[in-house]
């Protein structure tokens, strides 16, 4: 052995004897955990800090941990229920203990939520308001914020009907409660109220507080009777520069199709009931949803910088997001940048934030006729010919003649649209301390607005208005949003008894659609789309501007207050009130007053309770307010002229025709929504079961409604006028719970329910003379169907209710299908007159919705799975009418429902026959996740890849594309042929914080 190899070895030898005398200096630790009560704690976990090093109590409360390095370390114990606690010691050689007595605790209540100018303790709050953080978020591709609430808050309905990335949600709080007025909540991020949500991105948000009833909405007015969403986004925290990323990227698929035949199957369908197709509609083999539909590519990426120092912090992000849709020609990008910068002043008595945020999307929209097109159009036809004939057509396959006949991929490349939308918002905020307990606040913002829209319809386009001269149209417009916000808080707490006050001052000027809209015809060349209006060329008598741009400018002027009293924590008060004057309504009633009150007991904190173990906390809340709906656009109020259909001539030029377009209406004035709430927080096992339960009762009066009016002495056939009533009363439950938990695994779950029953009240304006006794509504456009619809609306009804034909079934002998009119008579379909001969027959808002949250985590690995799905609702399925004509499977294509049906007489009325169960169960997303350790590393702090799967299944009765159609408007439930498929996801992403 060489003397090198000996000293190698005897070197190796020596660090053995080292390594294992460090590692027989480790010692044990162990004791016991009590809470206040002097009671053991099952199930605490101890962790050594800094360290993977950690354990759980037994049923007695004890724990052991033993290989303990020796030091000063410091000891954290966690469970849920009490505060975390952390106590330094020496370990020295040997046994050493530590006890521990907890503090009770629930951490839940001692969150801050933010309400209208300012923020509480959960345990504070006396209204219905619900929180969502991050971690429960939904995971996947998310186009916009609020879909990330969808399924997580009791009685909020966020409906995205398909998968375009372009198109937004429906979102409706506790039922519909509007005829005309648009039902979006109000949204304020961050303190500035309206601002518009597609400012921020998903990754920078800290919480989404839903306000819900009335008592916690009133102090927002009149644009607050849809509710309330509080977007908190991440601020800068003193200490080192914390740089965060986060991304992922996806693949979406459509999710369902429509079910209609093969070019085999249909070839032997035709076959086989003697139908005949021409002979250019043959010999080919199409799947046209192939042909329009793609795998989509997505990713989304997010850098984040946060620090500073006590005095001034700040943070600065950027987020880029592309959503490559699955129908080609299809996507979303979007790029947002925010910056903020806190600075304190005057020994923290003047604090000022600076706020600016920047969103820029580019989208490219498709014509959702293609979904039509693609479900009627022959499989057995071409795409593409060489014919002459369809040279006109730049050699794409076309039928002249046949009505509502066209080719979907020729519709899809032979019409651009792309828009381009830019929203800025700056704000500054000032909080000045006065004295204690007393705080000034002032903030201004500046939002605006532009928006760009180029529309192009090819000179080969089929469409009569671009056959052979191409047509363009071109959008630019600007909205300006300007927000001045000053408000006092006062709090004051002595001995039991806490006092605070609120009152401010709001002033909000808007001004929306200051641009130009116009069109152009005539075209030489494709070449430059819609870009140069003035290349065309156009013909004597065109009007060029497709629609009159109104500049809306409207005043919002408010003065508002609120006071509450807290006793103990044990007996809660709040009051509040609003005054509100508007612009947007006539003279006689520019003014309104929202006032609210609201009170809370919280029973677990009487002495009666103190000697329970069963509930760490209960709280019966009751509530009362009024809260008002503005969203309308200015000057409805007033007299409108416009441009007429059409042009005259005079001396020889041509111009153009006006007239009255609208009515005045000096007693216009907004909708006004009252709620009464009950609702009782429980807290069991310390904190191992929780929940809330909630009743409501919301009526909405004066509500806004076009009536049809005699003209004269109307000058305009229509009028915007109050009156109609409509009621949401409903039930909310919640209930959240710790399954399991110990030191290595645990096992949370979430289960929201909601029921609300809709009903519209009268439909008479306040205007003597003026109102209807119901409306048909859910106009149904399939060839044949002139002027038939699916819906009414009828007072002691809920909207959505379907008013059709009462279909019996199919005489399979006369080859007729059978109805019962109201009297009870069965006639066949050539009897029935629409609507006179039609029914109540089905309702499309659901009984119930509900969402089931649950996450796992298994030392460094996590798992969530989310599954939402509603209940009682139904579907009036269009999309199946219109493929069930099977006497023309020669001219469209059929589905294969119908052919399985075997009902030959073509359906020309609405009926029940289509009205199918909406029902359904979806697994909405399942993410997996491993976090890795990082504390070798000197730089990175945190690292999290993860897995997630969206819309992984869906299990409904419902045979058309997707069970979630739009549940917005008037006739809501409606699949009427245009929509844009669901898709399917799957994404890799990633989280990494240095």
């Amino acid at each position: 052995m060489s003397k090198f190899t000996l000293r190698a070895v005897m070197t190796f030898g020596l660090l053995m004897m080292l390594w294992m005398n460090a590692f027989s200096q480790n010692s044990s630790l162990s004791g016991k955990v009590v809470d206040d009560k002097g009671e053991i704690v099952i199930g605490a976990t101890i962790v050594i800090k800094g360290s993977p090093i950690s354990t759980a109590t037994n049923q007695n409360g004890e724990y052991t941990i033993n290989q303990v390095p020796l030091g000063k370390t410091t000891v954290t114990v966690n469970m849920i229920g009490y505060s975390s606690m952390d106590l330094p010691i020496q370990i020295v050689s040997g046994a050493n203990v530590l006890n521990f007595n907890l503090n009770s605790s629930t951490n839940d209540l001692e969150e801050v939520v933010v309400i209208g100018y300012g923020v509480a303790k959960k345990k504070q709050i006396t209204g219905s308001i619900s929180s969502v953080g991050p971690k429960e978020f939904n995971t996947g591709v998310v186009s916009s914020p609020d879909q990330l609430l969808a399924g997580k808050v009791a009685g909020l309905t966020v409906n995205r009907s398909g998968g375009d990335p372009t198109a937004g949600s429906t979102i409706q709080l506790r039922g519909p409660s509007s005829l005309t007025a648009s039902s979006s909540p109000l949204y304020v991020i961050d303190g500035v109220v309206g601002a518009n949500i597609e400012l921020v991105a998903p990754d920078d948000i800290v919480s989404m507080d839903v306000m819900k009833d009335a008592s916690s909405t009133a102090i927002y007015g009149s644009r607050a009777a849809n509710g309330v969403i509080f977007v908190t986004t991440k601020r800068g925290k003193a200490g080192k520069p914390v740089l965060s990323y986060s991304g992922y990227a996806a693949i979406e698929r459509v999710a369902n199709r429509v079910n209609v035949l093969s070019a085999a199957e249909h070839k032997q369908f035709v076959a086989d009931n003697g139908l005949t197709v021409a002979a250019s509609e043959t010999g080919f083999d199409t799947d046209w949803q192939d042909e329009i539909t793609r795998t989509g590519v997505s990713h989304n990426h997010n850098l984040s910088l946060t620090g500073g120092s006590e005095g001034t912090r700040y943070n600065a992000s950027v987020n880029y997001f592309n959503n490559q849709g699955i129908v080609k020609r299809s996507d979303l990008e979007r790029v947002v940048a925010r910056v903020g910068i806190d600075q304190n002043a005057f020994d923290d008595r003047l604090k000022l934030a600076l706020n600016v945020a920047n969103s820029m999307n580019k989208s490219n929209h498709v014509d959702y006729g293609i979904f039509n097109g693609a479900a009627r159009y022959l499989p057995t036809s071409p795409v593409r010919s060489d014919d002459v004939a369809y040279a006109p057509y730049n050699g794409y396959f076309q039928v002249p003649g046949r009505t509502n006949y066209f080719n979907p991929v020729a519709m899809l490349n032979q019409r651009d649209e792309e828009r381009n939308n830019n929203t800025l918002l700056a704000s500054l905020k000032a909080d000045l301390t006065i004295f204690k307990g007393l705080t000034w606040t002032n903030v201004i913002s500046y939002q605006q607005n532009q928006f760009d829209k180029k529309y192009y319809m090819h000179r080969t386009d089929f469409d009569s208005k671009a056959l052979g001269r191409g047509f363009a149209e071109r959008s630019n417009l600007k909205n300006i949003d300007k927000i001045f916000e000053s408000y006092v808080n006062y709090n004051v707490t002595k001995n039991l008894h806490s006092f605070d006050a609120m009152a401010g001052y709001s002033y909000q000027k808007t001004k929306n659609n200051d641009g130009v809209v116009a069109s152009s015809v005539g075209f030489m060349s494709d070449d430059l789309g819609g870009n140069n209006l003035n290349l065309g060329t156009l013909p004597d008598g065109y009007n060029p501007y497709s629609t009159y741009p109104y500049i809306l400018e409207s005043l919002l002027i408010s003065v508002y207050g609120r006071v509450g009293y807290n006793y103990d924590e044990k007996y809660l008060l709040s009051a509040s009130v609003r005054r509100d004057g508007s612009s947007k309504f006539g003279k006689n009633n520019r003014w309104a007053t929202f006032p609210s009150i609201s009170g809370a007991w919280r029973i677990s904190r009487e002495s009666f309770m103190q000697d329970q173990d069963l509930f760490s906390e209960l709280k019966l809340r009751m509530g009362y307010g009024v809260s008002g709906n503005q969203n309308i656009d200015p000057y409805r109020q007033i007299i409108i002229f416009g441009p007429q259909n059409g042009q005259f001539l005079y001396n020889g030029n041509w111009m153009n025709a006006y007239g009255v377009n609208q009515n005045e209406n000096p007693d216009l004035k907004w909708e006004s929504t009252s709620m009464f709430n009950a609702g009782l927080d429980f807290e069991l096992w310390r904190g191992r079961l929780g929940g809330t339960i909630e009743y409501y009762n919301k009526e909405t009066k004066d509500l806004l409604y076009e009536y049809d009016v005699p003209s004269p002495p109307y000058q305009f056939n229509r009028l915007l006028a109050n009156g109609a009533s409509m009621s949401n009363k409903g039930v909310e439950i919640t209930l959240n719970a710790v399954v399991y938990r110990n030191s290595d695994f645990s096992y949370n779950t979430t289960v929201n329910f909601a029921r609300n029953i809709n009903k519209v009240g009268s439909l008479a304006s306040n205007i003597e003379n003026i109102g209807v006794s119901q409306r048909y509504e859910g106009s149904i456009g399939l060839d044949g169907w002139t002027g038939q619809t699916a819906a009414i609306v009828l007072p002691g009804h809920a909207l959505g209710t379907f008013y059709v034909a009462n279909y019996m079934g199919y005489d399979e002998v006369a080859k007729k299908t059978i109805y019962q009119k109201p009297t009870g008579e069965l006639v066949t379909q050539d009897q029935i007159s629409a609507p006179d001969d039609y029914m109540v027959m089905g309702q499309a808002l659901p009984k119930f919705t509900y969402g089931w949250n649950n996450s796992f985590q298994y030392k460094n690995w996590d798992l969530n799975f989310f599954l939402r799905g509603m209940y009682g609702n139904q579907i009036f399925n269009a999309t199946r009418a219109d493929l069930s004509r099977l006497q023309q499977a020669n001219v469209t294509n059929i589905s294969k429902d119908a052919v399985e049906e075997g009902i030959f007489e073509t359906p020309l009325i609405a009926s029940s026959r289509f009205i199918e169960d909406g029902s359904f169960l979806r697994l909405d997303n399942a993410t997996l996740g491993y976090t890795f350790s990082t504390k070798e590393s000197k730089y990175l702090k945190n690292a999290r890849l993860y897995v997630s799967g969206q819309n992984l299944f869906t299990i409904t009765k419902y045979s058309g594309v997707d069970p979630e159609v739009s549940l917005g408007g008037l006739a809501p439930g409606v699949d009427n042929r245009n929509y844009y498929p669901k898709t399917r996801s799957f994404l890799l992403g990633v989280k990494l914080t240095f």
